[in-house]
């Protein structure tokens, strides 16, 4: 998906190429994606057929169906029209709608088959980090290729990446620790098979939990200081923005794993 958009975007000219014809490679990153859609969506299809489960009945399964239709509206015009001038605006609002609800497709899916029944505060929680993990290789790629208009959308990302994880993981995150973890799923941990899940890998998610909100505000405050100029010419300057996105994503990726080895662990608890 991010090979897709990133070629997507250098044949825009919103991030620099080398390469002078780029439309082949989006075009094929675009047909080998959307193949993969389809083929999770079938095998997703026939594990609830297998399960005699109600098939597209869970908002995942109607998120998947969405994802092909935008993926096929994708493909087939782009790829049969001889003047894609006509459709160059609904392909591109198509593509960019994609990363969003691929994200929230995953995130709901992994919750699903990690946390069975977990409660929406999780969900929630979970597809922010996600939508902030893409706000953040947003940053990373447009500091890689940094031209006027990507600085402001710089800006603009780095905003929703502090909203995404302050609303959407930090507190509603703590909300749900202080409410639900602590008093319900952390002592079915401890009694069970892993109660390392909780003395160590909680323990260093609490301290990751407590500083990515503070890395991220000051990611987002450097950008709204730093001089135009200052961004477009000195490296140094990229170079530590880029670092500091690098870090926050490296740390919601981390979150994320941590996260699902504790679940995994009051759930391995409950069947004890």
């Amino acid at each position: 998906m991010t090979y897709t958009l990133a070629t997507g975007a250098m044949l825009k000219g919103r991030i620099k190429s080398k390469q002078a014809n780029i439309f082949p490679l989006h075009k094929k990153a675009a047909i080998y994606y959307g193949t993969f859609i389809l083929g999770t969506l079938l095998y997703g299809l026939l594990i609830e057929i297998k399960h005699e489960e109600p098939v597209l009945t869970s908002i995942h399964g109607r998120l998947g169906i969405l994802l092909l239709l935008i993926v096929f509206f994708q493909i087939i015009p782009s790829l049969a029209a001889k003047d894609r001038t006509r459709i160059r605006k609904l392909h591109k609002i198509l593509g960019y709608a994609l990363a969003p609800l691929m994200f929230m497709e995953v995130s709901w899916g992994l919750y699903n088959g990690v946390i069975s029944g977990s409660k929406n505060l999780v969900l929630i929680h979970s597809m922010s980090g996600g939508l902030a993990a893409l706000a953040l290789v947003w940053i990373i790629l447009e500091i890689l290729y940094p031209t006027k208009e990507g600085f402001v959308r710089t800006k603009i990302v780095s905003y929703s990446a502090v909203f995404m994880v302050v609303a959407g993981s930090w507190i509603i995150g703590g909300y749900n620790y202080l409410t639900n973890y602590g008093s319900q799923v952390k002592p079915i941990i401890l009694s069970g098979a892993e109660p390392w899940a909780h003395s160590i890998v909680m323990e260093v998610k609490e301290h990751i939990f407590i500083f990515l909100p503070i890395i991220i505000i000051a990611l987002s405050m450097t950008l709204a200081i730093v001089d135009q100029d200052a961004f477009l010419k000195d490296p140094n300057v990229r170079r530590a923005i880029a670092i500091t996105a690098t870090l926050a994503l490296l740390m919601i990726l981390l979150m994320f794993l941590m996260g699902a080895i504790v679940s995994n662990a009051g759930n391995m608890g409950l069947e004890v």
